[in-house]
């Protein structure tokens, strides 16, 4: 059976892999309608054809007449039996138009038989959104569909997931599959695990014959100069871009190569390129957007070459898009020099949409809850590359729990600020020491805890930055035990009482015991049962 999720998804690309063999019954003009024939002056009315037409151009006119006419009563025949299963006309139209080969379909032998073979799969309905998805799903039979979803399910892949990412992997043949499977595991000694999480992410490959996927693997080893069977080779492949397999080896080597020469400053930029999918755009797109790259920013060519070796992920954005990122930066109240001097020395900010929600909570959060002015930020860019609930705010929480720092705002003068971006085991070693604040450990729970509640704050109870910065003491009351069941309590009072505003009482929220806090509610609960 097909999963949950439905059918497969077909997309018509230049790149997409070959569709499995399967004869249309194309239609076919008469030779002579095929010929190009010299001199053709066609009137437009056919009962008043000149007299002085050579014979061959009316019998053109009619025969290429004849076609259009068979060509259309053949797609209105196609169109009413889509419209006999119970397909609209508006996702006819769609479908048609987005898959053409439908047709030349022949509508008694082919195209009926793969329609009613699906309605019985799916039904009417179902069968009407999957169309809509996947255009070309009747090329398919779903006893086919079903007989690769469940081997890749035997073989401990999440057949769903490659449903998703790479849908006409469900259209081949079995043993076409096997056998990609087979090569690619066989080729670098893939572990089952490892089978399993390179399809989870590379799930286009099984979409092609071991050729293919062998090509690019040998074209990856020669790169990095790694052999295929070496556990190095084998991580690389796996953490690289998900568009590693949609290209050939000869393009994606073609490209790698030229990036390399142009901008890499050592060897290791072969695996950033790899990694960052840097190979997805053309060579003349690479130079075209490097060169407006030192425009904007006045890189001379071996600043280029740096900031594309540590980041080649930043040619994968367009020129306009990267304008519009450096613009919203001044528009939050940078200088253009500071700007320039951010992305130059952290040029992943280039890619950052500035005006998205979390962007602005960054830049709030770092603003009004740890008190950096502009200025400050300005040379310290890689703060700006931090996520605020998986990486500052625990950090600087921890200080200010285990009284390592007197307040958040006070982070920046404490002499500690640089630890606050230093990864995790860093920070553990430096601040977790038996001696030095025994009862409290930062780890993954401090800072999963810490995560959900400041999620909670934000979305569950659509706080703004503000509001938490007026009301810091909700970043230190637990989740479960207080915040979550006195909020709900809260916002019970506001649904029945209009007057009553549950955000209007946070700090009662955060620091009234459980007894007081119980009374409070009393209250409130009265003065609405008198109101009542």
């Amino acid at each position: 059976m097909i999963s949950s999720q439905g059918p497969p998804c077909f997309s018509h690309q230049k790149d997409s892999p070959q569709e499995p063999s399967r004869v249309h019954a194309l239609s076919v003009l008469p030779m002579c309608a095929r010929l190009r024939l010299p001199s053709l002056h066609l009137c437009q009315d056919h009962s008043h054809l000149s007299k002085q037409q050579p014979w061959n151009t009316v019998h053109y006119q009619l025969v290429t007449s004849d076609a259009k006419s068979a060509s259309a009563g053949k797609a209105a025949a196609v169109e009413a039996e889509f419209a006999k299963a119970g397909i609209s006309a508006e996702v006819t139209q769609k479908v048609l138009e987005r898959y053409k080969p439908y047709i030349t379909w022949d509508v008694e032998t082919k195209l009926r038989p793969a329609l009613q073979s699906w309605l019985q799969e799916l039904g009417t309905e179902q069968l009407s959104q999957q169309l809509q998805k996947a255009q070309r799903l009747l090329v398919c039979k779903p006893e086919e569909c079903s007989e690769v979803y469940s081997w890749l399910m035997s073989k401990g892949v999440s057949a769903a997931r490659v449903q998703q990412k790479a849908p006409t992997v469900l259209t081949r043949e079995l043993r076409a599959v096997q056998n990609t499977f087979e090569a690619l595991q066989q080729a670098a000694a893939f572990s089952e695990a490892q089978m399993c999480a390179l399809f989870h992410k590379h799930s286009v490959a099984l979409a092609y014959g071991p050729d293919r996927v062998l090509g690019t693997l040998q074209a990856v080893s020669l790169m990095l100069g790694m052999p295929m069977t070496s556990e190095s080779f084998r991580q690389v492949i796996m953490a690289a871009h998900p568009r590693l397999f949609h290209h050939s080896a000869a393009t994606l080597h073609q490209r790698v190569t030229f990036f390399c020469q142009m901008y890499a400053t050592a060897t290791h930029v072969v695996k950033a390129a790899l990694t960052s999918g840097t190979f997805t755009i053309t060579e003349a797109v690479m130079q075209a957007r490097a060169a407006k790259l030192q425009e904007q920013l006045g890189w001379d060519s071996k600043q280029l070459k740096q900031k594309l070796s540590a980041q080649p992920h930043i040619l994968r954005c367009g020129p306009s898009t990267i304008a519009r990122n450096l613009q919203a930066m001044q528009g939050a109240g940078f200088s253009q020099t500071q700007v320039w001097e951010m992305c130059t020395t952290q040029p992943a900010l280039l890619a950052v949409k500035w005006d998205s929600d979390t962007s602005v909570e960054k830049l709030q959060f770092v603003t009004l809850l740890l008190g950096l002015h502009l200025d400050e930020i300005a040379v310290r860019p890689h703060l700006l590359a931090c996520s605020v609930s998986g990486w500052l705010g625990p950090r600087v929480w921890f200080l200010y729990q285990t009284g390592a720092i007197e307040a958040p705002n006070t982070v920046m003068t404490s002499g500690l600020f640089g630890y606050i971006t230093q990864p995790q085991v860093r920070f553990s070693e430096r601040f977790c020491a038996p001696s030095a604040f025994p009862s409290m450990v930062f780890d993954s729970a401090f800072i999963h805890h810490w995560k959900r509640r400041w999620e909670f704050l934000r979305q569950h109870m659509s706080l703004s930055v503000e509001t938490i910065a007026a009301h810091q003491d909700l970043l230190l009351t637990s989740l479960h035990d207080r915040l979550a069941p006195r909020w709900q309590l809260l916002s019970s009072i506001a649904n029945v009482q209009t007057a009553f505003k549950a955000e209007d009482h946070l700090t009662a929220l955060a620091t009234l015991s459980d007894q007081d806090f119980v009374d409070f509610v009393t209250i409130h609960e009265t003065v609405v049962g008198r109101q009542a």
